[in-house]
């Protein structure tokens, strides 16, 4: 797939973005300041690259700043990865039409859409929720109500079989 350069100082993100783009099929390498991140796009030649706004040795402008300024990063895909949002970074950089913008706390399939749609990849399928076992519920007996089940005391004579027991009332007076 493709080869993307991950920029965070946060080794958490770091991991999961990692974790989650390998598993998507994507090469991923990463850095966790502006300087290294110029050494290791100049080494990686990304395909894309995410990038959190706040860093050490330069914020994200003085780090797009430098990445455009290489020739190996000059036209490459950014999508910024950060809290704060897209309104207020806009008016500080550049316009470009292959930048992005992905708010924290990080949706990773609208992040693979977001790779998808920039790199002109097929479109990508959202990760398979785990599959929980359906709850298996009791056997209700005729007349009564399902919830009636969940909302009896545990002394009461409904047993979780679903049956009666005791005295059987009648309660059509």
């Amino acid at each position: 797939m493709a080869k993307i350069l991950v920029i965070d100082d946060d080794p958490l993100i770091v991991d999961l973005l990692h974790m989650r783009l390998e598993e998507a099929g994507h090469q991923v390498k990463s850095a966790s300041d502006s300087y290294g991140a110029s050494a290791v796009a100049a080494d990686f030649k990304p395909d894309l690259i995410t990038l959190d706004f706040n860093l050490p040795a330069g914020d994200g402008v003085k780090t797009l700043a430098r990445l455009r300024g290489s020739t190996f990063t000059a036209a490459t895909p950014v999508i910024f990865i950060t809290g704060i949002s897209q309104y207020d970074l806009e008016p500080l950089l550049p316009p470009d039409p292959k930048m992005r913008f992905l708010l924290k706390p990080i949706d990773v399939d609208r992040l693979l859409k977001l790779i998808a749609e920039l790199l002109g990849l097929p479109a990508v399928q959202p990760a398979a929720k785990p599959k929980v076992p359906p709850k298996i519920a009791p056997e209700v007996p005729p007349g009564v109500p399902p919830k009636a089940l969940d909302a009896a005391p545990k002394d009461s004579p409904v047993d979780e079989g679903g049956s009666f027991g005791g005295d059987i009332l009648d309660l059509d007076l």
